[in-house]
C-alpha cells in the first residue's frame, strides 16, 4: 500500500470519528494526508484554530502528533504550533523553579492552600509541618490555634502560560 493510500485511510478514519463541522474543517483534516503543501492550510489558518481550541485544531494535533502523518507537508505548521506550546510550558517551568529557589533562599517556602510564600523557620517554630496533600501541592499544616506568621502574597506562583 502506497504511503499517500495510508494518509489517505488515516484522514478518513478521523473524519470519521472527529465528525468536524465545517466543510473546511474536513478539508483541513483531509490536507494533513496530502503529500502536497496545501497553502490555506498553513501556520496562520492552524493557529487561529489553535487558539480557539477547536475540534478540528485537537484532531489535527492528535494525527500530526500520534500517526505517520506527522512529517507530512501539511503537519508541519501543527507540529510547529505543539513544539512552541511545549517551549512556552518548559519556559514557565523554568522561571517557576528560578523563583522558587530564589524564595526558598530567603527563607519562605510557597503554601499551595494559602496562596501565599510563608517563612518556613517561623512556621517550624510555631509547630508547624510541611505536607503534600496532592501530588504537585504543598501546604503548612499547623496545630489547632496557631498564629501563622506574616506571608507573601502570590496567587499566581503556579499558574502556567500566563
Amino acid at each position: 500500500m502506497k504511503r499517500s493510500t495510508v494518509a489517505f485511510v488515516l484522514a478518513a478514519c478521523a473524519l470519521s470519528a472527529c465528525k468536524p463541522r465545517t466543510a473546511t474543517d474536513q478539508n483541513a483534516i483531509r490536507a494533513l494526508g496530502s503529500t502536497v503543501p496545501a497553502s490555506q492550510f498553513d501556520r496562520g489558518y492552524w493557529q487561529r484554530q489553535h487558539d480557539a481550541n477547536t475540534p478540528g485544531w485537537r484532531e489535527a494535533k492528535r494525527l500530526c502528533e500520534q500517526t505517520v502523518l506527522a512529517n507530512y507537508p501539511n503537519c508541519l505548521p501543527v507540529n510547529d504550533i505543539v513544539q512552541a506550546d511545549q517551549r512556552k510550558k518548559a519556559e514557565a517551568g523554568e522561571k517557576a523553579a528560578a523563583k522558587n529557589d530564589e524564595m526558598f533562599r530567603r527563607g519562605y517556602q510557597y503554601d499551595d492552600a494559602r496562596k501565599e510564600w510563608l517563612p518556613f523557620r517561623q512556621m517550624q517554630a510555631a509547630g508547624c509541618t510541611y505536607s503534600y496533600p496532592n501530588v504537585g501541592q504543598m501546604t503548612w499544616q499547623c496545630p489547632l490555634g496557631t498564629a501563622i506568621p506574616n506571608g507573601i502574597p502570590d496567587p499566581h506562583f503556579s499558574k502556567e502560560g500566563e
